[in-house]
């Protein structure tokens, strides 16, 4: 049993290992990605809730970047999680990913025109197969929000859908 438990909220991202569990709830057309190395025993989950920075958009040196959630876009936030696994003792060799979430979650609105949970599921695709990463797992897609744990000490992900 874990002794420490980690809860991130949308746009976070934890890292660890040993006897903790990272969480998050509220897994609806976000992204849920889990990396784990299964010989360090390390690994993190990030939550993100959009495919990709604007293209073409310009930062400044005055701009709030810094105080923006750290895994706020899909590619940012898996890029950011590798890193921190790799400085956990992670190894690109020996890490999968698991994919949580990018559920279609408003019946109302056709989904061509809110497909924000597809889109943030090509790019999670995408992003692990740039870093080489396989995936492992997948709870995705449906119209039901998700709640996903990860427990460190055995990379086991419990998902829970929530109706």
């Amino acid at each position: 049993m874990a002794t420490n438990e980690i809860d991130v909220r949308m746009g976070e991202m934890a890292v660890g290992s040993g006897k903790t569990t990272i969480k998050t709830g509220g897994i609806g057309s976000c992204v849920v990605v889990v990396i784990y190395d299964e010989e360090a025993k390390v690994g993190g989950l990030a939550h993100s809730m959009l495919p990709t920075r604007k293209t073409g958009m310009v930062l400044t040196t005055t701009d709030p970047i810094d105080k923006e959630p750290v895994a706020k876009y899909v590619d940012e936030g898996i890029n950011r999680l590798v890193d921190e696994v790799k400085k956990a003792g992670g190894s690109c060799e020996h890490m999968q990913a698991r994919l949580i979430g990018g559920a279609h979650m408003f019946k109302s609105i056709p989904q061509k025109e809110s497909g924000i949970g597809e889109r943030n599921l090509e790019v999670a695709r995408a992003t692990l197969a740039e870093q080489n990463i396989p995936i492992h797992a997948e709870e995705v897609s449906g119209s039901v929000g998700r709640l996903a744990e990860l427990d460190l000490q055995n990379g086991i992900v419990n998902v829970t859908t929530k109706m």
